[in-house]
């Protein structure tokens, strides 16, 4: 299995200036107007540093690189420097999950137990005393389905989103087995640990591991080389840095990376991961490589939770997370995406959807625009208020941009 890093400089492929065939860029392949909103965040110091990109249906045609990406070593910022993506792992466990739908191993709608036979339903919680610890809990009325792993309407919740989980945390957190379920399956949405729980099915339906299966059948066809879940060994790795009263302080990289799981653990690049958009945007298909049916990505992007909301979710640890300040409860859940039910004023529109990594790495994609977007940081606490307002501002930016190129090619 190749790494994706050890090798990489040479390895890095070779890629074409789009500066002559993009009306997005203008001023020497540059775009100030997007240049602008990520150097004056970078310089304001409300973020070490930031990389952002834009892409069409076929090619890139923005990225900005700004700050530092190692600040005690004073490296900067660079189009491919690596970052922990977290949560945004999430986007490719649903597309193996949908390519093993798509070959007949599993029914959407039918129990998780049902493919992962070792997997113990938990109960759902009932009470909980946070003083004592002490909690009660209930068999749930049904069994937990794919579709619900998919959707976030398990029951599953998340250790910092949620208060009693949280409070029975002792070491690592728990990605397989909590004590309980947070509600009922199919009664609420919550984000959770739903997609590592998912993520266990994919080895014994394909006969590969499930870091294997991303490599051979999504990452490698894709040609996303600088994607996998080694840690890296060049020095492109983004440093992580916590956000404090006193500004940023930077930890030290780690050295041993997580085990391979659905829900989190990749790193990878804002060049790599707008591959991936691209192949959304061309409905699975990306030049001669076929993921996904056009049919598996409108499920992806339509309504899956019905009435039910996605709501704001709370965080219960203030260091980790910040409460998720880009969802308003206007939205709805695909699978493994948020989705817009408004269009946001001069900004993304109504069937956009995207998601997010905790240390502050986000994308969307907007069909009706036909752009994917990147926005890579790698800060804590996740969707602290300079990060949402840097995304913001850079969304702003975009869609300035495709008008004022839309009013030029009229």
């Amino acid at each position: 299995m190749r790494t994706g890093f050890a090798h990489g400089e040479r390895r890095r492929r070779a890629r074409s200036n789009p500066q002559h065939r993009n009306p997005f860029l203008v001023a020497d392949g540059q775009n100030p107007r997007i240049d602008k909103v990520l150097r004056d965040a970078c310089e304001a110091r409300r973020v070490p540093g930031v990389v952002a990109a834009v892409t069409d249906p076929h090619d890139t045609i923005y990225e900005g690189a700004f700050g530092h990406a190692q600040t005690r070593a004073s490296r900067s910022m660079q189009p491919d420097t690596l970052f922990r993506i977290a949560s945004m792992t999430k986007m490719i466990a649903t597309i193996a999950v949908l390519m093993l739908h798509e070959q007949g191993r599993i029914d959407l709608d039918a129990p998780f137990q049902r493919y992962f036979p070792e997997f113990r339903q938990p109960p759902v919680l009932g009470s909980f005393d946070q003083r004592s610890r002490r909690y009660t809990t209930y068999p749930a009325a049904q069994p937990i389905t794919v579709r619900q792993l998919l959707t976030h309407t398990s029951g599953f919740g998340y250790w910092f989103l949620n208060s009693e989980l949280r409070a029975l945390m002792t070491g690592e957190p728990e990605y397989y087995n909590p004590p309980f379920l947070m509600f009922e399956p199919g009664r609420r949405f919550a984000y959770g640990i739903s997609t590592d729980v998912l993520g266990q099915l994919i080895a014994p339906l394909s006969g590969s591991g499930l870091d294997e299966f991303f490599e051979q059948r999504i990452l490698g066809p894709l040609d996303m080389r600088d994607t996998g879940f080694d840690v890296p060994a060049d020095a492109r790795l983004a440093t992580l840095s916590a956000q404090t009263q006193q500004g940023f302080i930077e930890a030290p990289n780690e050295t041993a990376g997580e085990r391979p799981r659905g829900g989190g653990g990749l790193y990878s690049t804002a060049r790599d991961y707008l591959i991936l958009l691209r192949l959304l945007l061309n409905d699975g298909r990306l030049r001669d490589v076929q993921l996904l049916t056009p049919a598996s990505v409108r499920e992806i992007t339509r309504n899956q939770i019905g009435e039910l909301a996605a709501e704001r979710q709370l965080s219960a640890a203030p260091q980790r997370s910040d409460d998720f300040l880009f969802m308003d409860g206007s939205q709805k859940f695909g699978l493994g995406v948020l989705l817009e039910t408004r269009a946001r004023p001069n900004g993304r529109a109504v069937g956009s959807y995207g998601w997010a990594g905790i240390y502050n790495t986000y994308f969307w994609v907007d069909p009706a625009a036909q752009i994917g977007a990147v926005v890579f940081m790698q800060v804590s606490p996740f969707s602290a208020p300079v990060c949402i307002e840097l995304c913001e501002r850079f969304e702003l930016a975009v869609y300035a941009s495709l008008v004022q190129r839309q009013n030029r090619n009229v």
